[in-house]
């Protein structure tokens, strides 16, 4: 495979991954475990995290036990996942293999944004980790019992859900994309294709949940 030639600008030398290079990040401490077994048991994880919600709502509809699951893993991801970079600042020096710590310091070369606490970034992560994480699990137990109020906060939570994707995206666009390393992995993969989830499902579920409440009111108003 031919390898990947820099532009010129990016080729200065930096004791750290890390786009811009002329950023400073003292004590990075390189990766613990390899990449193959990084990425390999967080998506494991989520196979079994998804195949258990989907075994465990067999009383449910086909929609209903779909996003059940979506908010399942959006409930680990936003409260665990990104929670623990919001208290953990200096993930990037973990040298003792703790998983989280792993997955930042990789994610961190699709956007820098996270090590070098950008006021932005951190303040969207703080809101989606210790308010919409909780609500996610409150939405879990509103589908599987069957609660009406849940298609409600299902939109609550997925247009916040969109509204800070859509900021993310904007922010780094602004800045010309240049807190993400330009190879596909880091660039297309991890920070256009992974995010784009949490633009394209809460918009799928934010129209469900209102064509629920319409037809709900509809029948309401006719019944008066």
């Amino acid at each position: 495979m031919a390898s990947i030639v820099l532009p010129e600008e990016y080729q200065s030398v930096a004791d750290h991954p890390y786009f811009p290079t002329s950023q400073q990040f003292s004590g990075y401490a390189t990766p613990a475990v390899s990449l193959l077994f990084l990425l390999g048991t967080f998506f494991a994880g989520v196979a079994i995290l998804l195949f258990t919600a989907w075994c465990i709502t067999g009383h449910l509809a086909k929609t209903e036990r779909l996003t059940l699951c979506w908010f399942t893993l959006c409930g680990i991801i936003h409260f665990v996942v990104e929670g623990a970079v919001v208290v953990c600042p200096s993930f990037y020096t973990s040298t003792d293999g703790n998983f989280l710590m792993e997955i930042w310091k990789e994610y961190a070369k699709a956007d820098s944004r996270y090590a070098s606490r950008d006021s932005f970034v951190i303040s969207m992560e703080t809101i989606t980790a210790f308010v919409e994480g909780p609500l996610c699990f409150v939405i879990m137990y509103g589908i599987f019992k069957k609660r009406s109020w849940r298609y409600t906060l299902q939109i609550i939570v997925s247009g916040g859900q969109l509204y800070g994707d859509i900021v993310y995206y904007g922010t780094a666009y602004l800045e010309g994309f240049q807190h993400s390393r330009p190879e596909a992995l880091y660039f297309w993969v991890y920070f256009v294709i992974i995010n784009a989830f949490w633009i394209v499902v809460p918009i799928i579920v934010m129209a469900g949940s209102s064509r629920k409440i319409s037809k709900a009111v509809a029948r309401s108003m006719k019944a008066d």
